[in-house]
């Protein structure tokens, strides 16, 4: 098999060593084109094998053909010099083979970690589960505190701590194969998918402009985030009392799945009118008797009610729908091409929910996109960037997410009546899908950036990544982390090597799509309200830009289809206004503080100071530091602001405390309700007087820690040795230097 690989590669190099430059790129392009679509076609049969049946025979099959693959397209797969011009100029490059085989062992040993991992239950420790259907049923509907907890962490030590080191070489291996191909680190490869090698201004982007715009949108839809979350936390704090701080981050066991990532399933108990009638029609579709087949009849009446395509004959005979129960399967939801033009399928272990009845619109989303471009050349066989394969998928989900759309298909009643309470209802649970899940996302890659780029090092990337998540998206591991644990692979994405900033890009895309296709339809009225099942306009417009695939550069493709040829966050904001107006106005109502960053992390070490004569840490000592901080940020403004201000200890909070005598403090303003003093004040004003914090506590900067906080302005810690003890040693060691000299230069002497 590899001695016919390399036959194919050689006739590829020889097609391109003749004729004009033009002629050898078309007979390139169609000797390409031919030669990888059939070794993409039976990878893409084995891999699909892999995943509906895991064994160790089918393992072996990818890894073979995944290697063979690899070896035939390793001169281009990595190559940096993308552009047409270039991309067939780059024959006979393997040197990245042994590394692909390497990646392609590690990935496939994760894979099955993933897939295989079980965790038993806290009360039938016989019974144990994999992920889905049976931790994920836990996670989605227990209001356990305790089981939540047990599930969650069983799965980070299953999952996580066994691919710590696979991890590990997963991220040394794949730097070092974009390192070989010219990229900075294998983040910069990633981004590079969002490069464009346009000239002109207005369609030229670079991977750097990527990190600029996602940061930018980041801080865009904060304000509505910070909304979202502090409405949630007042709902869990009403399920889960005693277990959440009321202007703190949230366990992130308690958020509807195993990862935190998308809130949809805490909307039972966050719904803002739960008298009025439920828009989640998984009941409905339970009583009515809904098969997992209809879930996608229904999907395709969407896709050709608007002109898109049937789904072939062999979607329905060669697709997974269901979990088989005789075979480990991947049940995560993937759409397939199996890259020969004429095989597209879907592999989903789906339940009787509304979420799968949208999961299967999206996945069959991808699917509609890769039929479309699915007669251009191979290299051109893909979107026009990650985030608009997502995007295509999404943009179908809100449409059928609709209490319009519902009611067409008869999960809504007749009269069913769409009044002001029941939008708030609908926005907030999208919200809850959409809005939640942005952060979380940033976040996660912005973690893997800076692990690609070596910011982070190994032995603190457990404490990086919970420092993130707590600043960034406001959510707090519910029991301590060590180095041991590797909790980012626990979720599918990363263990299985996806790009993940393709889900926040795409959440920005769908919008902006959804806002052109709504106008091509005429919709009147608000965006969140616009379905646009059965408009032929609508389309046409989105076909033309699916048929594109990679043949242009996506600010291009965006243009055809928006007007705008960058990221655009307003179609998003505008959709959710009204829910944002509405949850301010609660919050205010009910006194609810928003997550705030101005948190500062106190570590105390009282054994490491004083061995066994520590004192205890108890409800008085937190008290006496309270105080020490209030009066350090009073004096502080007094001395520096010349603002008096009447702070007392109870304006001093604490919120995320361990038994390791560690906890978050933040200083509320009395003066304004729900705000806070800014952490650079605070910081600045616990430098000042952090010599008299030390001593209060009888501790010193290194017992008694402030993270993040330099300890410049405290007085020098009083040194365990006699002064006159140190003088008398360095003069000691001045005379013996001295009398060592002298020896040397006579013996010198001597010899001359």
């Amino acid at each position: 098999m590899l001695f016919l690989t390399l036959l194919m590669l050689v006739a590829l190099c020889r097609s391109a060593s003749a004729q004009t430059e033009d002629d050898r790129a078309r007979e390139f392009l169609q000797r390409f084109d031919e030669q990888a679509t059939q070794l993409m076609y039976n990878y893409s049969l084995a891999s699909w094998a892999y995943n509906t049946d895991i064994s160790q025979e089918n393992s072996d099959k990818v890894v073979s053909l995944k290697s063979h693959f690899l070896f035939f397209f390793s001169f281009f797969l990595f190559s940096k010099k993308f552009s047409y011009k270039h991309r067939f100029s780059v024959c006979g490059t393997f040197v990245l083979w042994s590394l692909h085989v390497l990646l392609v062992k590690v990935m496939n040993e994760m894979s099955t970690i993933y897939s295989t991992a079980t965790v038993c239950l806290p009360d039938d420790p016989f019974n144990c589960q994999t992920l889905e259907p049976g931790l994920e049923d836990v996670m989605f509907n227990s209001r356990d505190y305790y089981e939540r907890l047990h599930v969650w962490e069983g799965w980070r030590q299953q999952v996580g701590k066994r691919m710590r080191p696979l991890y590990e070489d997963y991220v040394d291996l794949k730097n070092e194969a974009a390192k070989l191909n010219g990229f900075e680190d294998y983040g910069a490869y990633w981004r590079y998918n969002y490069e464009t090698i346009e000239e002109e201004a207005p369609y030229h982007y670079t991977r750097e402009e990527l990190m600029q715009d996602v940061r930018k949108i980041y801080k865009q839809i904060l304000p509505l985030y910070k909304e979202l979350h502090a409405y949630v936390r007042a709902k869990l704090m009403e399920v889960y009392p005693g277990h959440i701080h009321p202007q703190g981050p949230l366990p992130a066991h308690l958020l509807g799945d195993m990862w935190g990532r998308f809130w949809t399933n805490l909307y039972p108990l966050s719904t803002p009118y739960p008298d009025r009638p439920d828009i989640d029609v998984t009941k409905t579709m339970v009583e009515q008797g809904w098969p997992e087949e209809q879930f996608f009849k229904e999907a395709e009446k969407f896709f050709m009610s608007v002109g898109l395509y049937k789904m072939f004959d062999n979607f329905w005979t060669n697709s997974m729908f269901t979990k088989p129960e005789d075979k480990r399967v991947v049940c995560h939801p993937t759409a397939w091409d199996m890259s020969n033009r004429e095989d597209f399928r879907i592999k989903m272990c789906t339940k009787i929910t509304m979420d799968d009845f949208l999961v299967v619109h999206h996945e069959m989303g991808h699917n509609q996109y890769q039929m479309a471009y699915r007669n251009l050349t191979y290299l051109l066989r893909d979107g026009a960037n990650e985030g608009f394969h997502e995007a295509v998928g999404e943009i179908m989900s809100l449409s059928a997410a609709t209490p319009a759309h519902l009611q067409s298909l008869g999960l809504l009643p007749p009269d069913f009546l769409y009044d002001k309470e029941t939008e708030i209802n609908f926005l907030l649970k999208q919200a809850l899908a959409i809005v939640a899940t942005l952060p979380f996302t940033y976040q996660l890659e912005e973690w893997r950036w800076q692990v690609f780029a070596n910011n982070i090092p190994k032995d603190k990337w457990m404490k990086t990544w919970w420092d993130m998540k707590r600043e960034m998206v406001g959510v707090v591991e519910p029991v301590p982390r060590d180095e041991t644990y590797c909790d980012p692979p626990a979720l599918f994405h990363v263990a299985g090597d996806y790009s993940f900033i393709r889900y926040f890009t795409r959440t920005i895309y769908q919008f902006q799509f959804q806002k052109a296709l709504c106008d091509a339809a005429g919709h009147v009225g608000d965006l969140s309200t616009c379905d646009i099942t059965n408009s032929t306009e609508a389309g046409t417009k989105l076909r033309n830009m699916l048929e594109l695939g990679r043949s242009q550069s996506w600010t291009r493709a965006l243009e055809t289809i928006s007007g705008h040829t960058r990221m655009d966050a307003q179609p998003l904001l505008d959709y959710f206004d009204k829910l944002h107006v509405w949850l301010q106005e609660e919050n205010k109502k009910h006194g609810r503080t928003l997550v705030s960053n101005n948190g500062i992390k106190v570590r105390i070490s009282l054994i490491a100071a004083m061995g066994d004569n520590a004192y205890p840490w108890n409800d008085n000592e937190l008290f006496l530091f309270k105080a020490n901080i209030a009066y350090a940020v009073r004096q502080y403004y007094l001395l520096k602001k010349n603002m008096n201000i009447t702070l007392t200890s109870n304006d001093v909070q604490t919120y995320d405390e361990t038994p390791r005598i560690s906890f978050y403090i933040v200083v509320k303003n009395p003066a304004a309700a729900n705000q806070f003093f800014p952490r650079e004040d605070v910081e600045a004003a616990i430098r000042l007087y952090r010599g008299r914090i030390n001593d209060a506590f009888q501790l010193s900067d290194s017992t008694l820690e402030f993270v993040g906080v330099p300890p410049t302005l405290a007085p020098p810690t009083e040194q365990p040795v006699e002064v006159w003890l140190v003088v008398f040693g360095v003069v000691m060691g001045i005379v013996v230097l001295a009398g060592v000299y002298l020896v040397i230069s006579g013996i010198r002497e001597r010899k001359k």
